[in-house]
């Protein structure tokens, strides 16, 4: 009864009733590969609600940054486990991102007329890296600050304005007066709201164009009404993401600064290596060619090519992968209904072959671990990633070729075997009716 005058409440003021009706109506698929999108969604939520509480007790100034951060681990429990759900959410929200775009790719959900909502993905992915990245640097302690270092070094490299961009981020000069409260003011007011417009603009989206589907007919969209059935679905993925991240971060400590020490410049921990989702830049950079050229006389050191080159290239194929997609199969069709990665196997190779080169580098990021553990010298392990780094995803990427080939070729023969006749039956009018297995 409360709950229909309330409805009743709304709907006088706002005709809210109709939109209501549409929506408890629409049609959700329920196949299990959609729930990532969801996991990174609460992720998401849970980033803003822990990170909003943090706000009430970090202090952006150089000089009690890290004591505000660590006083969270000596004097409030609480505020520990916030800091540290904060932390595990920020990994989880990139990783649900990333296991996301990844079946969108491998599925060809990407293609036409949902190029638009690739691009958003896509532009989600950088800027949950970058807010990961920003809040990952905010303590202020010796790990984090040579990651900024790092991070400042390659945006001198930047040809013609690096030194100027590099001076207005930090202040004037390396680690410079303003550097945290950039860091701060980017990591909690600019990218949490780019990242809440784009969400709204891909849910827009998705809700415009409709989701697409394994099963073949496009007509209409196979699945659940949202109410009851995927709304008490969707609570369960949120019960299941809010209970992971408590797990992990009541059971795992992630980022324990006060092991590091407050950051001084002339301290450089080892071994070290960031967050895994930053961790193939950093391996890029440890292996990346040493030559400089020169340009008008200014010199384009040796960390642009891994530090921005390679990084600006791969984003620029990754953003137009439909278009390419589309040239490569000569399709420009409308497509609702998803494939299967065995449809394409080239487009499976594609995509092996840039998951495995990000794990090689993710791998050689921590390379002065490996040596340290394994009594190789590092220069010994650089070599071996260099040569690793074409050689694996190469071949990783002809493999998989092959295997989805096979799948495909063995998926077409059950085909054809099912629609196979079993036997002609004679009609009433003296022709015959081909009688096909009952299964097909």
């Amino acid at each position: 009864m409360m709950v229909r005058r309330i409805g009743r409440f709304f709907d006088e003021r706002l005709g809210s009733d109709s939109a209501v009706r549409y929506f408890a109506a629409k049609i959700y698929p329920d196949h299990w590969s959609f729930y990532f999108g969801e996991f990174a969604l609460y992720a998401f939520a849970m980033l803003v609600a822990t990170g909003m509480w943090l706000t009430f007790v970090y202090d952006a100034s150089p000089a009690r940054a890290y004591a505000s951060v660590a006083a969270l681990s000596r004097d409030a429990p609480v505020g520990y486990l916030m800091r540290q759900v904060h932390h595990w959410s920020a990994v989880t929200f990139v990783a649900a991102i990333l296991v996301h775009m990844a079946r969108i790719f491998f599925t060809a959900a990407f293609r036409k007329p949902r190029e638009l909502n690739w691009i958003v993905g896509v532009l989600l992915l950088v800027l949950a890296s970058l807010t990961g990245f920003t809040g990952y640097s905010l303590p202020n302690d010796v790990l984090s600050g040579t990651g900024v270092r790092i991070a400042d070094s390659v945006l001198l490299a930047l040809p013609f304005a690096g030194p100027w961009a590099a001076d207005v981020f930090t202040g004037g000069g390396y680690p410079g007066p303003l550097l945290l409260s950039h860091l701060y003011t980017i990591h909690v007011y600019f990218l949490p709201v780019a990242i809440a417009g784009l969400l709204l603009a891909h849910l827009g989206m998705l809700t415009y164009q409709k989701h697409t589907q394994f099963v073949a007919d496009p007509t209409h969209v196979v699945g659940r009404r949202f109410w009851p059935d995927y709304a008490l679905r969707t609570l369960a993925a949120l019960g299941a993401t809010v209970g992971v991240i408590l797990a992990l971060a009541g059971t795992f400590e992630i980022n324990p600064i006060e092991q590091y020490g407050e950051y001084r410049d002339y301290i450089v921990p080892n071994p070290a290596a960031p967050d895994w989702y930053a961790a193939f830049l950093d391996g890029a950079l440890r292996l990346g060619p040493g030559f400089e050229l020169r340009i008008a006389g200014h010199p384009i050191p040796a960390i642009f090519w891994p530090g921005i080159a390679l990084p600006l290239l791969v984003f620029a194929v990754v953003i137009v992968w439909p278009w390419i997609d589309a040239y490569a199969t000569r399709d420009a069709r409308k497509h609702h209904v998803l494939e299967p990665p065995s449809g394409a196997p080239w487009r499976v190779g594609a995509g092996v072959t840039l998951i495995v080169a990000g794990f090689v580098l993710t791998l050689a990021a921590s390379d002065d671990q490996q040596s340290r553990s394994l009594h190789v010298s590092v220069t010994a392990l650089v070599t071996f990633y260099r040569w690793a780094l074409p050689l694996a995803s190469l071949g990783a990427g002809a493999i998989a070729v092959v295997l989805a080939r096979d799948v495909g070729a063995r998926a077409e023969g059950r085909s054809r075997k099912s629609e196979r006749v079993v036997a002609l039956r004679r009609n009433a009018r003296g022709g015959f009716d081909e009688e096909r297995p009952k299964s097909a």
